[in-house]
């Protein structure tokens, strides 16, 4: 008797992206959307100012949802931290198998690398905002803003995602020999990002 070999298919790899506000959970979204990452999975945290509370509410979602990957979502003043806890929080974040997308000061630095390097380091967050106005005109970083002028700002900045990959690597660089430890790790979360979700799909979002 024939034993027939059964096909077999790997399971696809999973992402979780737990963001820490309901904006960057609207934003990422509609990059999930956009971009067709089917296996990306999207949502807000608990809602807390305690990056510790942050990632192990991450920690619990990736083991509920059983994800092969897990990242969380912050700027530092979405939860009111410093160089110093970062620097603690890495090895609990590890400890928990959970990954930091982080952005020192303000996760709106995510779309200043898209467009340009820091000229020097950055303060406060409203040295982001002032080059974000000239560059993006009407951006607040806001739901309603996602939600309506900016929804289509992926569409616009995607197609510069390795110059901001680039922008990320050489700001990082000098950061890291002021403070001794990076402004973001951007660069980190898209390669893990491509090698998970693959190349992204926007042929449709382009037609609308």
């Amino acid at each position: 008797m024939i034993q027939r070999k059964r096909n077999k298919v790997d399971a696809k790899e999973t992402m979780l992206l737990v963001c820490a506000t309901e904006a960057e959970v609207v934003f990422f979204s509609q990059l999930r959307k956009d971009c067709r990452y089917s296996n990306l999975t999207v949502e807000e945290g608990a809602k807390t100012t305690s990056l510790q509370a942050l990632i192990d509410s991450a920690a619990r979602s990736k083991n509920k949802g059983k994800y092969s990957s897990c990242w969380v979502c912050f700027g530092f003043d979405d939860v009111s931290s410093d160089i110093n806890e970062l620097s603690n929080m890495l090895l609990y974040a590890e400890k928990k198998k959970v990954s930091l997308l982080y952005f020192n000061r303000s996760f709106d630095l995510y779309f200043y690398l898209f467009m340009r390097k820091p000229d020097g380091r950055i303060l406060d967050k409203d040295e982001i905002d002032k080059v974000l106005q000239r560059d993006y005109p009407g951006f607040d970083g806001s739901v309603e803003y996602f939600l309506t002028k900016g929804l289509n700002l992926n569409l616009k900045i995607y197609p510069k995602l390795a110059e901001a990959d680039k922008n990320a690597r050489e700001y990082n660089e000098e950061i890291e020999g002021i403070l001794g430890i990076r402004a973001t790790s951007l660069s980190e979360f898209l390669d893990s990002l491509k090698e998970i979700c693959g190349k992204a799909d926007m042929t449709h979002a382009m037609a609308r």
